[in-house]
């Protein structure tokens, strides 16, 4: 099916997928640059800085004059950076700060007379709405409550079979609290009932999963992750459940200035709102009672933009964008994973451990040779799959096809470090070791070139595995072949069986 673009969406293909947002914030001012937006959501540049815009927004009513120095300074680094670049497709939104502030609309002509371009404050709603959407575009079939923490506000926005239906913004930003000298860790619980208690259909509802946005709820996750020792160091649908939570929460909430100095992984300039973001985090988990929760490296700025540029992308073809991107990115230019996955896939079919579409995964993020000694490759090729730009992956998935890559390299008598093993039940392991060695076997067949690998058939029969191979190509079956064909079948816990025939 062919994708249907809107006419904005064309003319951005044309002339260069590169994209921009910068974000305008009450604390941060972040600009991200995207390769391509349509095929990949993760930036090739990230850069954030503090400015704390908002500080003293409710005593003041201005935008904090420091902050508006600093501000400018960075704003003027990142139009260079798009100038030296040729970046012409960019823009400007901005949230609670510039929605307030009496000297907003001085501020934002200045920076539009910097970028040439119009700035977009945001409304609550949309905010929210933005929040959600990044969230949608990040995890597969989001159900339940997003919150989207910044340093002005806080965003709630219920998401049904990703669907977005109620949203709110509420004034519970950490910067804004923590500098507000009426608001005292001891009386936020009830401050933040009370607003709670104005949006009726927070309490009415049932969320199965809370979804989090913000660099604080980040930086709390990752100070979590680290400290319990979690195998996979990627932020990004890190999970956990309601009770276990509420207990790092409720710690985190009495930590003093000292024990703040010492708390180590995150940066220094979210550690001071750890408590605050802590405490609401524990009045969201009281309310909306949800069974997960997940942390969530995307938002608004992802939300932004997938309104603009993906809403009528079919979801099918998006797909296959992205696996062709990262396909060229890894130096596959001939889409050979294709090849790989037609070739493998019947011995699959079915498996509930392994799906369809992590083989397909598997096939194409396997594609890499270092060019060094088959361990160390392995090593290396389970890192890079680890780490996969790829967002919709959970964790437990990440390591299923590090595990299937790294068997593609190595023999399964070898082991990657127990951590990861001791993350999955014996049936994912067995399921990874098999399409390792199916993979294994598949490139031994066929070497650097995978020009013969559609004429040749692999299949089931009984308790057999078949090799079907065109009396033409019989040259190619050498013994270490039929060696790796071998080790496969045993996986399997199958009899190799090779025929030669003179049909395709």
């Amino acid at each position: 099916m062919e994708v249907k673009f809107q006419n904005i969406q064309k003319k951005f293909l044309q002339e260069d997928t590169r994209i921009a947002i910068i974000d305008i914030g009450s604390n941060s001012i972040r600009m991200l640059i995207y390769e391509n937006f349509f095929s990949s959501i993760v930036p090739f540049f990230n850069e954030k800085a503090v400015c704390e815009l908002g500080k003293n927004l409710d005593v003041s009513g201005k935008l904090n004059k420091s902050g508006k120095e600093y501000a400018f300074k960075i704003l003027k680094r990142f139009n260079e950076i798009l100038n030296v670049s040729k970046i012409n497709n960019f823009q400007i939104i901005a949230t609670a700060a510039l929605r307030e502030a009496s000297d907003a609309q001085d501020f934002v002509r200045e920076i539009e007379n910097i970028f040439l371009i119009s700035v977009n404050i945001l409304s609550g709603d949309q905010e929210a709405e933005y929040a959600a959407e990044g969230v949608k575009v990040s995890f597969k079939n989001v159900d339940g409550l997003v919150a989207d923490l910044g340093g002005g506000s806080l965003e709630l926005a219920h998401v049904d079979n990703n669907k977005v239906l109620e949203k709110t913004s509420l004034p519970l930003g950490v910067l804004r609290l923590f500098n507000n000298p009426l608001i005292k860790k001891k009386n936020l619980p009830k401050y933040i009932k009370k607003l709670f208690k104005n949006e009726k259909w927070l309490a009415k509802t049932k969320f199965k999963n809370l979804y989090l946005v913000g660099g604080t709820w980040r930086a709390l996750f990752k100070l979590h992750l680290f400290q319990n020792d979690h195998p996979v160091h990627i932020i990004h649908q890190y999970h956990l459940q309601k009770f276990e939570l509420l207990r790092f929460t409720n710690k985190i909430s009495r930590f003093n200035k000292n024990k703040l100095k010492s708390v180590e992984y995150i940066s220094k300039s979210r550690t001071k709102y750890l408590p605050f973001s802590s405490i609401i985090l524990s009045e969201i988990l009281d309310i909306a009672s949800p069974d997960l929760i997940h942390c969530s490296i995307c938002g608004v700025r992802e939300g932004k933009l997938a309104s603009d540029f993906l809403n009528n992308v079919d979801i099918k073809e998006n797909n296959n964008n992205s696996l062709n991107f990262i396909s060229k990115k890894r130096g596959d230019i001939s889409e050979n994973y294709k090849k790989y996955f037609n070739f493998i896939k019947s011995i699959f079919i079915g498996n509930e451990y392994f799906n369809e579409d992590l083989l397909i995964l598997a096939c194409l993020l396997s594609h890499m040779d270092w060019g060094i000694g088959a361990f160390q490759k392995a090593e290396l090729v389970f890192n890079e799959t680890l780490n996969a730009p790829l967002l919709k992956l959970t964790h437990r998935e990440r390591i299923q096809l590090a595990l299937a890559c790294y068997w593609r390299y190595c023999s399964i008598k070898y082991n990657p470090k127990i951590e990861y093993l001791k993350f999955l039940n014996n049936n994912e392991i067995f399921s990874s070791k098999q399409v390792g060695s199916a993979l294994r076997f598949a490139n031994s067949l066929t070497s650097i070139s995978t020009i013969f690998l559609d004429e040749f058939k692999l299949y089931k029969r009984g308790d057999s595995i078949f090799l079907k191979i065109p009396s033409l190509h019989q040259e190619m079956i050498s013994q270490q072949v039929i060696k790796k064909f071998k080790a496969f079948s045993k996986e399997l816990f199958l009899e190799p069986r090779v025929i030669y025939s003179n049909n395709n």
